[in-house]
């Protein structure tokens, strides 16, 4: 968190064509890791892509990208990865919001991926700051579990709100394991999700790691969260982890969080006292939710995670680490002329996450007692 590297990026006019014609296919590039000390790496053969769906740009704009390393030649890995994602933060005008969610998902114990920050310079043209996120694939499953990796699972780029029911099944992608593909532990555990609701809790306990669901659903809570799975079923991966043969949820996709509503076009503080039971997200929870909402043991044990969220919440220095990285970026921030909102709206932002890191811990204390004394 407190390096901030340069990736310099060729895009050849032939990489260029191809990408105004398919934007999410790789075209051939070359990459440049410039640290902030010592020598520069320089990978002259990898795959460039953008990447997105609402935040897709293209390259006359502010554009995430997938770069990998390895689209042409085998071998080459950046400090053990293959596979890089920067994204543009252009729904998030704080520029803050997956360096410091991704922190406090990682603390309460959510395999989250890592994220810092990064410059972007694109044939010579600052780009700008982008956040620095490790990427989700078979790399990511290898570095945190043994045996690996288990089936890991996206959801397609052309869906919204994909969720655990029958009529999703097609919409979910298998990221690992291509060698021999075998989703049937996806089926069963869509067909665990629509178990009688005497077996529900129990059926899909058998497919699906609880504790670490029900962990995450606190998370996303304390944080407001409300785009991820248990506020709208969006913005997560699925994970199936070999050693406990149970899958767990992924966090993904969480620049709109910390209180702000509809991205930059919304409003810093709309959700400063987001309801802990995901009923503020306008949105249709996530089918796991809704029935464990149903189940009075799986109620009162996503309640019982609430208060460990909150002690997490409440002892981690995110305040301060807000201030360290607004310092380790304000160069950056300051050459970012391609984001779609203007300094005044990102002052704006900053000065909503720092109320929300200072008033949240205290908001959800007084939900969390209402909800335990009405129970």
């Amino acid at each position: 968190p407190a390096t901030l590297a340069t990736f310099e990026l060729t895009i050849p006019e032939a990489c260029r064509e191809a990408l105004q014609i398919a934007p999410t296919e790789y075209c051939e590039g070359a990459v440049t890791y410039r640290p902030p000390t010592g020598p520069a790496l320089t990978f002259p053969r990898v795959g460039i892509r953008l990447k997105g769906r609402a935040t897709m740009q293209p390259l006359t704009e502010k554009p995430s990208f997938k770069i990998k390393l390895d689209e042409y030649l085998d071998g080459p890995r950046l400090f053990g990865t293959r596979r890089l994602t920067l994204n543009n933060m252009v729904q998030d005008p704080s520029m803050a919001h997956e360096v410091l969610g991704y922190r406090y998902y990682r603390a309460v114990g959510v395999p989250a991926p890592l994220c810092n920050y990064a410059r972007v310079v694109v044939d010579g043209e600052p780009y700008g700051l982008y956040a620095n996120l490790e990427t989700v694939d078979d790399e990511f499953a290898e570095r945190r579990f043994d045996p690996a990796p288990g089936n890991l699972y996206d959801t397609s780029n052309d869906d919204y709100f994909v969720d655990f029911l029958p009529e999703w099944l097609g919409s979910f992608e298998l990221e690992t394991n291509h060698d021999a593909p075998d989703t049937s532990d996806l089926e069963a555990l869509i067909a665990a999700v629509g178990a009688p609701a005497a077996s529900f809790y129990t059926d899909v306990g058998a497919l699906l790691d609880w504790d670490e669901v029900l962990t995450l659903g606190a998370a996303q809570a304390v944080i407001a969260d409300w785009d991820g799975y248990f506020g709208a079923a969006n913005n997560y991966e699925l994970y199936h982890e070999l050693a406990r043969d149970r899958f767990l949820l992924i966090p993904w996709g969480i620049d709109q969080t910390f209180g702000t509503s509809n991205g930059e076009r919304g409003e810093p503080l709309a959700l400063l006292e987001y309801a802990l039971d995901h009923s503020d997200s306008d949105r249709e929870n996530g089918v796991l939710f809704r029935r464990c909402r149903e189940d009075d043991a799986c109620l009162a044990d996503y309640l019982a995670r609430l208060p460990l969220a909150l002690e997490v919440w409440n002892a981690l220095p995110l305040l301060d680490e807000l201030e360290a990285a607004l310092a380790l970026t304000a160069d950056a921030r300051a050459e970012d002329t391609r984001r779609p909102y203007s300094d005044a709206r990102s002052e704006e932002f900053v000065a909503g996450l720092r109320t929300f890191l200072a008033e949240r811990g205290l908001l959800v204390e007084a939900q969390l007692a209402e909800l335990l004394a009405s129970r």
